[in-house]
C-alpha cells in the first residue's frame, strides 16, 4: 500500500461505500492474512444483513469502496 491516503489510518469513518452497488459496509478488520498464499485482506461487514467479507487489502484500497465521512454516514443512516 504506497499511498498514504488509502491507509485505515486515514479513514474519516470505519463505514464505507462499495461504488458499483452502492452497500455500506463496516471495516472490521485490515491487518488479517489469508492463510492459503499469505495474502493481506480486509474483513469488513455488510450493513444491511451483516454479512462477513473477505477482499484482498490491494483490491478494497483501489478505488472499489470509498469511505464515508461522518456526514455522510449520518445522512445513510437515518
Amino acid at each position: 500500500m504506497s499511498d498514504p491516503m488509502k491507509s485505515p489510518a486515514n479513514c474519516q469513518s470505519l463505514i464505507w461505500q462499495h461504488v458499483k452497488t452502492g452497500g455500506l459496509y463496516e471495516l472490521v478488520e485490515t491487518k488479517a492474512m489469508m492463510r492459503a498464499d499469505i495474502t493481506a485482506v480486509v474483513i469488513y461487514r455488510s450493513l444491511f444483513d451483516g454479512q462477513l467479507w473477505v477482499r484482498p487489502h490491494a483490491e478494497f484500497f483501489d478505488g472499489r469502496f470509498r469511505n464515508l465521512s461522518i456526514d455522510e454516514v449520518a445522512g445513510n443512516l437515518t
